[in-house]
């Protein structure tokens, strides 16, 4: 899923964005879109004009695809920063260049380079929440090493608290402009386990149930047009009920999964955005929030899969009973999962 979730105030002098993919992310697409959303997003340009007609690894020595984002395109981040707003960026980054990704640099398409005081996040499309490719501006850090239970989607609300509540006690009338971009609903699916506890159950009816579930409450809330008509199933999708017992079993444990990973990380955001109102400063601040992205995409192939990496490297089917060997610890650090094709098509509704 993709959000962004941006906090501005100034009367309007604050400012939280927060997309999560890419739920972080500027990048509402499928996985060859995400960076190009997202440095249309944060420049308001055209994302051809900033290097990114296309995924940074993708990237070429042509114009408008070579993954640069030129000086002449200031980021949202540079335009407030030069009025006198504290910048900062907050999980994921998928923008700088695949090759300066290293501590040896150069840092001038890092969020330091373009506008962003204080990076406090990942690089790259996705990263294991349990141990995250995870840098602090431009050093490399292992939070997670023995700290049993660590995950990156609550660390990552905890360090934007902070940094807010640092600011408060510094220059409590300083506008500022939070970046905040968890890496939720973008695989992998990894939430805590208390919030996968919370959905068991939940979607044994099956894909084709859920999506007419959700298209009645998209019409009711009038999300869609009451004369709307949903997209008709595709062939190549096996049916709910043409799938054996142990399959319908694992799938089910797939979108528990993923749902527990989108309001997980929705829980956090909120935690974020109550710290705004603690302070007293929510009624003089903009927050924007977008959601999109990677969760309900196909990379978890027909059947789903314990680790996605396989789909990556052409096995587009892993076994059931192999995959049933994870049912337990699905989404824990023992996996790096993503779920079946007719989930994503069904969380799509009413596309």
């Amino acid at each position: 899923m993709f959000r962004v979730r941006l906090a501005v105030s100034s009367r309007h002098r604050r400012w939280i964005v927060s997309p999560t993919l890419d739920c972080a992310t500027f990048s509402s697409t499928p996985p060859l879109f995400a960076p190009p959303t997202r440095a249309a997003l944060i420049t308001g340009r055209n994302h051809h004009s900033v290097g990114s007609g296309v995924i940074g690894e993708l990237s070429t020595g042509y114009p408008g695809y070579d993954s640069i984002i030129g000086v002449q395109n200031a980021t949202i981040g540079t335009i407030l920063r030069e009025n006198g707003y504290s910048t900062s960026w907050f999980g994921k980054n998928h923008n700088t260049p695949s090759f300066q990704y290293s501590v040896a640099g150069p840092y001038d398409q890092w969020p330091s380079g373009i506008g962003f005081e204080y990076f406090y996040g990942f690089m790259g499309g996705e990263t294991d929440q349990w141990t995250p490719y995870l840098f602090r501006d431009h050093t490399q850090i292992f939070p997670f090493v023995g700290n049993p239970g660590y995950n990156l989607t609550t660390d990552l609300a905890d360090e934007a608290i902070k940094h807010m509540r640092d600011l408060n006690a510094a220059a409590p009338d300083k506008p500022f402009f939070v970046y905040y971009v968890p890496g939720g609903t973008h695989s992998p699916h990894q939430p805590k386990q208390e919030w996968i506890d919370k959905f068991k159950g939940k979607f044994d009816m099956g894909y084709e149930k859920l999506r007419e579930q959700i298209f009645a409450n998209q019409k009711r809330l009038g999300v869609i047009p009451a004369n709307t008509e949903l997209t008709p199933w595709p062939d190549s999708i096996p049916k709910w009920d043409s799938l054996s017992e142990l399959q319908k079993k694992l799938y089910a444990r797939q979108a528990e999964v993923y749902a527990a990973y989108a309001a997980y990380t929705d829980y956090e955001i909120g935690r974020v955005i109550q710290e705004v109102q603690n302070q007293g400063k929510l009624d003089n601040t903009l927050i924007i929030y977008i959601c999109g992205d990677n969760g309900t995409s196909p990379e978890g192939t027909l059947s789903g899969t314990f680790n996605q990496l396989t789909a990556y490297n052409g096995i587009l089917k892993a076994p059931e009973a192999l995959q049933m060997l994870h049912y337990n610890d699905w989404g824990s650090d023992k996996t790096y999962p993503h779920m079946s094709v007719g989930w994503a098509w069904a969380f799509d509704t009413p596309l």
